[in-house]
């Protein structure tokens, strides 16, 4: 049932960062990308559009959260298991960690870690893309404040909505309580994200021998100045360029 408040709680929060999604569309087409690997693909909300420009495989370790997905669209090809376990013989052109994927409880040891169990099965022309967010260090601690009340049709009631956040030396920890009207019942969601830290990727794809082709600023027109998306593949080389590309 918790997963299907991901898409609850989202489909409220987000607003523009859908704008994403025309974002890897558009780096697919400069890319001229056929396969890619989306990371953290939870129910699809990046996965399943991005199937229709590419052949796309959802990776997540939530088998709930892949369940809902495949709910939507059961054509597409779904892996559970994290990330830092994972190993395969395919090649994909391009791999997305969207919506600071990368950031959610991994401290630099387990960037790194990352990083180098990605080194295990991408090939020299494999980029990926990192989508990273500079906002967590700026939220401030908030206590049990009420977000939203809203019917949610996957579970048959309405739902209030509660948050807390608290912010630590490195990283800021959420909580999202949802509470069932009828069902009397109260549902936990708790996550943790890492500060953006720029010197720190940069040691970690320099170390392991990622050449940075680009970091992209926000989706776009102006869109979330915060996000900062770094394009990486294999290669000695190591250089970094600013911009948007169309």
């Amino acid at each position: 049932m918790l997963a299907y408040m991901y898409d609850f709680y989202n489909s409220h929060t987000l607003k523009g960062q859908n704008d994403d999604i025309k974002y890897y569309k558009e780096q697919i087409k400069y890319y001229n990308a056929k396969t890619v690997l989306i990371v953290g693909a939870g129910t699809g909300r990046v996965a399943i559009p991005l199937n229709d420009v590419a052949k796309v495989t959802a990776l997540d370790f939530d088998e709930g959260r892949l369940e809902v997905l495949r709910e939507k669209l059961n054509s597409i090809e779904t892996i559970c298991c994290n990330i830092k376990e994972f190993i395969t013989n395919k090649q994909y052109d391009i791999i997305i960690f969207p919506y600071s994927t990368i950031q959610f409880s991994n401290s630099e040891v387990e960037i790194d870690s990352i990083i180098k169990q990605l080194l295990k099965f991408v090939s020299s022309n494999t980029v990926i893309l990192f989508d990273i967010s500079d906002s967590f260090r700026y939220k401030e601690d908030k206590e049990n404040i009420f977000l939203f009340t809203d019917y949610c049709n996957e579970v048959s009631d309405k739902v209030s909505v509660y948050y807390t956040s608290k912010k630590y030396d490195k990283y800021i920890e959420f909580n999202v309580i949802y509470k069932l009207d009828s069902k009397n019942l109260s549902l936990l969601e708790h996550e943790k994200y890492y500060y953006y830290d720029e010197e720190m990727y940069k040691k970690l794809f320099k170390q392991n021998t990622l050449n940075i082709l680009k970091i992209d600023q926000g989706y776009g027109d102006g869109n979330f100045t915060h996000k900062h998306i770094y394009h990486v593949k294999k290669g000695s080389s190591f250089a970094t360029e600013r911009s948007y590309e169309k």
